[in-house]
């Protein structure tokens, strides 16, 4: 019993710090996206605060992202390059994302339409289309990245590529570069 008791603890604590480390990922480049919106609010003297919004939507992200992993494409894909599964996945998140960022349009501004249908389809005429596109712009940029940096992992070990980012030095994997180049 003790041991079962020890390897829950250790699967909690593993899914804690992946959840930790996706949501920072996403949180950072969230909060690009508010750095933009609020720098481009300055010029019109519009005070623009979405820091909260950003660490929510970055903690929601990684969960949903992390659930679909677990997500597979069938044998036609395993049999692709990696780059087939890195582009259905963005695709796939990207359009979730849309998805998500229209809904959410339509439901702040039900109450002024006939209904949510109506509001739906006004969202597109509206001027807060274009910060859902841009949104959606810089979170398909996370995505594809996040999924670039999964098959890394996947292929390399946690362990490797990290210790290729942090520990090994420039000049090392540079030689190594041209060593390959060699034969």
């Amino acid at each position: 019993m003790k041991e079962k008791t020890k390897k829950v603890a250790k699967k909690a604590k593993n899914e804690i710090k992946s959840i930790l480390l996706v949501t920072l990922y996403f949180a950072v480049w969230f909060g690009i996206l508010i750095g933009i919106k609020k720098l481009i609010l300055i010029d019109y003297n519009i005070e623009f605060v979405g820091l909260s919004t950003a660490l929510i939507g970055a903690l929601i992200m990684a969960k949903v992202v992390l659930i679909m992993e677990y997500i597979e494409f069938g044998q036609w894909v395993k049999k692709q390059p990696p780059f087939v599964d890195v582009i259905l996945r963005t695709f796939l998140y990207t359009s979730g994302v849309l998805f998500v960022l229209l809904l959410e349009k339509a439901f702040e501004s039900r109450h002024e339409s006939d209904g949510f249908t109506t509001a739906l389809k006004q969202v597109f005429q509206h001027r807060d289309i274009y910060k859902v596109w841009a949104s959606t712009l810089v979170i398909s940029i996370s995505l594809f990245w996040y999924n670039v940096f999964a098959i890394l992992t996947q292929y390399f070990n946690n362990h490797e590529l990290s210790s290729l980012f942090l520990n090994i030095p420039l000049e090392k994997v540079l030689l190594k570069n041209a060593e390959h180049k060699d034969e």
